[in-house]
């Protein structure tokens, strides 16, 4: 009975680690030239998260982008793990960090596997299993997190908001968040592998200063686009592309788990 229980907590466990929300939080969005922020890496639910202190040698990249120069934020990463590091933001303009980390394995009995893949709008994976009858399976499944934050210094900005930062997926706003005002319209477009992500669900998180939480989500259209109003504080847009993966000895399914953070006046 023990055991039992323990495998199902255990998997319980697992789901809840899969199916949350990963995003990059700068400590201010807003920042003055010469300032040092901290950014950490969070996993949680309705954008309220605590830090995920992953191992620092499952790092791919993690990167600090600028009009002037790309930094690599590794090195400067203290002890073996990536959950907080130390961004000095010396010149006004837009900056853009992103991470991106190795695969991670995950096992899910059929009813849990089809809970999520219905959560996150990964229609494709469900009728693929049903094709291939293999909906009373586990699922078995890579998953790798590809997040970016935008961080604003000063009042000038710079095309760095619209950089392809080379994660696996992107999402890239089509105006600069930090001329945008608050209740305005902000479009997105979703690339996976470089292409236009079409079909995905995409969504819109957002925390006001009284840490109210408004929410919304839409599909994205065959150019991979979105549009959602924004909305005073810190934003977040989010979305999952799931594949089949290249080694069954592996696993079935590799997924990709991208957000963007931002904030917003």
């Amino acid at each position: 009975m023990k055991k039992i229980i323990l495998t199902a907590a255990l998997g319980s466990i697992a789901l809840l680690a899969i199916a949350h929300e990963f995003w990059l939080q700068p400590s201010r969005f807003f920042v003055k030239p010469g300032q040092t922020i901290q950014i950490q890496t969070l996993v949680g639910e309705n954008f309220t998260g605590e830090r995920s202190e992953g191992k620092k040698n499952r790092i791919v990249s993690y990167k600090h982008f600028s009009a002037s120069d790309t930094v690599d934020l590794s090195p400067t990463l203290t002890g073996d793990h990536y959950g907080d590091v130390s961004v000095p933001i010396r010149q006004p303009g837009t900056h853009a960090i992103a991470f991106t980390n190795t695969s991670k394995f995950i096992e899910l009995d059929p009813t849990k596997f089809l809970a999520y893949l219905k959560e996150d709008g990964l229609e494709n994976v469900i009728k693929a299993r049903q094709q291939q009858g293999t909906t009373q399976k586990n699922g078995r499944e890579l998953y790798r997190r590809c997040v970016k934050t935008l961080i604003q210094s000063g009042t000038q900005t710079d095309n760095t908001y619209a950089l392809n930062t080379g994660l696996p997926i992107e999402i890239i706003p089509l105006q600069n968040p930090y001329a945008t005002r608050a209740g305005q319209l902000l479009e997105f477009q979703i690339l996976f592998e470089n292409k236009p992500l079409v079909g995905a669900l995409v969504r819109y998180w957002n925390k006001n200063a009284q840490n109210q939480l408004t929410t919304g989500k839409q599909s994205s259209d065959a150019q991979g686009r979105v549009t959602f109003r924004v909305r005073a504080g810190g934003n977040m847009v989010s979305a999952v592309q799931m594949v089949p993966h290249t080694n069954p000895d592996e696993a079935d399914w590799q997924s990709y788990w991208g957000s963007l953070t931002f904030g917003s006046r």
